[in-house]
């Protein structure tokens, strides 16, 4: 069975990448995403039809369970896939941040940088991609100054 979910091409690359790097989607084994999957796939209601695939879809593989049968247990509710989808959000924060914060105060410009996790994490060098990266690093970047600013504010 497959699961299809909508994310934004660099996050579609980023997650393929980081799993099987292929399509359909195969999760690593034990890994928070296929932990998911386990705990919130179900039975479908009377008369679900099956998503089908398409663009700006990503493929993932339903893997089997030792607990669940996944040829029964294959629906994903809407909060449920909300959630798998945050999870695959917050992931790539994390891994960003990690991978640009460290360097950040060593360039002036991080357009280099950026492509270098890019290429580094398996998604295509484009603009579109590098604008959207870019805009999220930012915006994590300005959260992380203002609670310093915060907390440096209130040590004294």
């Amino acid at each position: 069975m497959i699961l299809y979910i909508e994310l934004e091409d660099y996050l579609a690359q980023w997650f393929r990448h980081e799993h099987s790097g292929t399509e359909p989607v195969r999760l690593i084994r034990g890994s928070i995403e296929s932990s998911l999957l386990e705990q919130f796939l179900q039975s479908p209601p009377a008369g679900y039809v099956p998503e089908l695939g398409g663009e700006g879809k990503l493929a993932v593989e339903i893997p089997n369970f030792r607990n669940k049968d996944t040829r029964s247990n294959y629906y994903l509710p809407p909060k449920a896939r909300e959630a798998f989808v945050a999870c695959i959000r917050n992931r790539f924060d994390i891994c960003m941040w990690q991978s640009l914060h460290r360097f950040a105060s060593l360039f002036k410009r991080q357009d280099n940088l950026i492509y270098a996790f890019m290429e580094k994490h398996g998604i295509e060098l484009t603009e579109k991609n590098w604008n959207a990266i870019a805009k999220r690093y930012q915006r994590k970047r300005d959260i992380y100054m203002r609670m310093r600013r915060r907390q440096k504010g209130s040590i004294k």
